[in-house]
């Protein structure tokens, strides 16, 4: 027989997991001060974020949990948008020479690159041959095995790849394991920036991302929002006080709240 302690305690943790309120994160504009950041990623931070049977739950602030599908943004997948809380506004009949504010939260998400991904986002800055994207399709090279030295490795570029050159091989080997360095140096959910701001959209002060975001958006309502690194911070990430606040290649992920439009 159970006994009443042990019975007690499970009724607690159902209880709990009933009632729980999560969060995750959001986007930055280039050109916005990321001073706080790691500031803002402590411990007393009233914003949460709990791994639950594998889905993530967001909200933000008092919402309750929303577990809504992942809309994309663009044909390639590269930006995808849930929403966290709705709002009973009217969507803005306009957004052409008027100013937003936001507010967000940024994090580093997973990369979880495919084949198409790396072509995309990755290949063109390697300087290969035009036959290259052919050669990944075929290898079927995706983030994972990109990032697996016993696989994407010297003797591959090299036979694989028709890659002759050896100091061509080599700084190929040491890109895709930069890649996996920056997934140790910067682990998915970690906050590089908490903030609001005013910006136009279209005009460049935010990346593409938010721009797609907030023309879906209405005022009031909060969008967790998964954004790959060519629609935020591109292949050369951003640096803050002779650092990487967010590595290159990152894909990043929001809470964004659209507060006001004038």
């Amino acid at each position: 027989m159970m006994k009443s302690g042990t019975l007690l305690g499970i009724l607690f943790i159902l209880s709990s997991l009933a009632t729980v309120k999560v969060a995750s994160f959001a986007p930055v504009s280039t050109n916005q001060s990321l001073s706080s950041a790691y500031a803002f990623a402590s411990s007393s931070s009233p914003h949460y974020q709990y791994v639950l049977r594998g889905a993530i739950f967001s909200t933000l602030n008092d919402n309750e949990v929303s577990i809504e599908e992942w809309t994309p943004l663009t044909d390639d997948g590269g930006v995808k948008m849930r929403e966290i809380s709705s709002t009973d506004n009217a969507a803005p009949d306009t957004f052409k020479g008027k100013d937003v504010t936001v507010e967000y939260i940024g994090s580093i998400a997973r990369r979880d690159w495919s084949v198409d991904d790396i072509n995309t986002c990755w290949l063109p800055e390697q300087g290969l041959t035009p036959l290259a994207p052919k050669l990944f399709k075929g290898f079927d090279i995706n983030g994972e095995k990109l990032m697996n030295a016993k696989k994407f490795n010297k003797k591959f570029i090299l036979q694989g790849l028709g890659v002759l050159k050896e100091a061509k091989v080599e700084s190929l080997f040491q890109a895709a394991q930069d890649l996996k360095r920056s997934e140790q140096t910067h682990p998915a959910g970690t906050v590089f920036d908490k903030n609001q701001f005013t910006f136009r959209l279209g005009k460049g002060m935010s990346i593409k991302a938010f721009d797609l975001a907030i023309r879906e958006m209405r005022v009031g309502q909060t969008v967790s929002l998964v954004a790959r690194c060519d629609y935020a911070y591109g292949e050369r990430g951003l640096r803050g006080d002779g650092k990487f606040l967010i590595p290159p290649y990152a894909t990043v992920q929001f809470d964004l709240t659209f507060l006001e439009i004038k």
